[in-house]
């Protein structure tokens, strides 16, 4: 997975939106996405996983010590 794939995963499983995910990634992080990049993202990164919702997707990264 991706630096920033990671950043996006870890920022919603603390309870970031995606709004807000994009405004701290520009502001901590020096990287300027979208939020449509971000939730096209979140689509690939849960076919990946074969995680159907992103609660699920959090389940299966946590199973997999990721975040």
């Amino acid at each position: 997975m991706e630096k920033r794939d990671l950043l996006i995963v870890k920022y919603l499983a603390n309870g970031y939106k995606v709004l807000e995910i994009s405004d701290l990634m520009a502001k901590h992080h020096s990287v300027k996405i979208s939020e449509s990049m971000i939730e096209k993202r979140l689509r690939i990164i849960r076919k990946q996983y074969n995680a159907t919702t992103l609660f699920q997707l959090g389940v299966v990264l946590k199973e997999n010590n990721l975040i």
